[in-house]
């Protein structure tokens, strides 16, 4: 577009020169010939002042110049010699002594007065007209502008070409560096860019993979440090582990070594967290039943609902509920939603758990409970943890729900209780 406007802005003008320079170089071949005429007579007419311009000199004179048409000499009294002419203003304005130019209908007419020595009276001069056609006004110049039309598509289209490498020099590595964020944001660690480009998309490429190699150190550093932490639990297990199996009451060693057990599987599989591959193109993203998942976690949270004489009520809705998060990282979620009921109620205070489909695929998992309720600080934070109220813990909810896409809402119920909705979404 910008180049079309170019060419334009170039070429308009050129062809307006062209049309003027055809016009006036017409017109000034028609001026020299009737000038020409015009002194050539007045010449022969002094050779012999008294017969002056005669007919016979002027057909003399217009043979010589048959080359050019449309040649006219005016006598004073109207008779002509030369090409058919009509009466006209500006032959009576030549009369009077002026040589000029003037525009018709069919193209243009050259007007020079015969001046001699001993001229009669004013009015009563011979003239001479040269008219020049429109088609000779305009000789060449439609090729010209033919010419100039085919090199202006020229120039557009090597203009486009070459725009058109120029954005894709700069355009490919540009796309290759979003392509490239995109697979760092995904998981892979890998990802480089190579260095192509204009300088300062060249510059951005350089920042984009020190930024990759150092998430990846960092990420590294981190797992190390996590899988340390992870290894030094083990010791502090194993001691529980001697010392439970040392008690009497083996009800409460079964109980307790059961809990230790479950713990281990838990450091466990932290440890094999850790040394999975950030990401995996070749797995299956995980997918949990939200509807299961809380039927199953449910009957473990009623025995101890059923020992404090808490009121429950469990209902899930719409079939299987597909969540892209691993039955464990859902099964988390729901028992930090259950803690927080049993860490920040009274004992005998009910609550309640919905599992329903969302809009668009979503699947919508509600806690309420009919104790106190939240703060108004923690309501407006909508889902961040606050030490010393029910939203303790909400940050482990708030993190899964939006890796999946969702979000979390938190509100109290209208007799006071309690109320986070967590929305699950459908990316993983």
């Amino acid at each position: 577009m910008v180049s079309t406007l170019v060419v334009l802005s170039a070429l308009i003008p050129l062809a307006t020169i062209v049309r003027n320079q055809a016009r006036a170089q017409a017109l000034a071949a028609a001026e020299t010939d009737a000038q020409s005429i015009a002194a050539a007579l007045a010449v022969a007419a002094s050779i012999e002042p008294e017969a002056g311009v005669t007919l016979e000199l002027a057909e003399v004179v217009i043979e010589a110049f048959r080359s050019r048409p449309g040649l006219s000499i005016i006598f004073p009294d109207g008779t002509a010699r030369g090409t058919f002419f009509a009466e006209s203003p500006n032959i009576e304005r030549a009369r009077e002594g002026d040589a000029f130019t003037a525009t018709i209908p069919d193209g243009a007419e050259v007007l020079v007065p015969v001046l001699l020595a001993d001229a009669p009276t004013i009015g009563a001069t011979v003239v001479v007209r040269a008219v020049v056609p429109t088609s000779e006004l305009r000789e060449g110049v439609f090729l010209t502008w033919l010419l100039l039309a085919v090199l202006g598509i020229v120039l557009v289209v090597v203009a486009g070409l070459a725009a058109d490498r120029l954005g894709r020099r700069l355009v490919r590595p540009v796309s290759a560096l979003s392509e490239a964020a995109r697979d760092l944001a995904h998981g892979d660690l890998d990802t480089r860019v190579q260095i192509a480009g204009p300088p300062e998309v060249a510059e951005v490429g350089v920042a984009f993979n020190f930024l990759a190699s150092r998430l990846e150190t960092l990420l590294r550093e981190e797992r190390e440090s996590v899988a340390d932490l992870s290894h030094r639990l083990r010791t502090p297990l194993t001691a529980l582990r001697l010392q439970a199996e040392t008690l009497r009451d083996r009800e409460v060693t079964a109980v307790l070594l059961g809990d230790i057990g479950e713990l281990e599987r838990a450091v466990d599989q932290m440890i094999n967290d850790l040394r999975r591959p950030t990401s995996d193109g070749d797995a299956e993203p995980p997918v949990a039943d939200l509807g299961a998942i809380v039927r199953h976690r449910s009957m473990f949270w009623k025995v101890l609902a059923d020992e404090q004489e808490r009121p429950v009520e469990v209902l899930t809705q719409g079939g299987p509920l597909p969540v892209p998060l691993s039955p464990d990282e859902l099964g988390a979620v729901f028992d930090t939603l259950m803690e927080n009921v049993f860490a920040h109620t009274d004992p005998t205070t009910g609550y309640r758990v919905a599992a329903r489909p969302g809009v668009d695929a979503t699947a919508v998992l509600t806690v309420e409970d009919s104790g106190a309720g939240f703060d108004e600080a923690i309501i407006q934070e909508r889902g961040h943890s606050g030490g010393g109220s029910t939203g303790l813990g909400l940050d482990i909810v708030r993190k899964a729900a939006e890796k999946t896409g969702g979000f979390v809402n938190t509100s109290n119920t209208g007799t006071g209780g309690a109320r986070v909705e967590v929305v699950f979404g459908t990316s993983g």
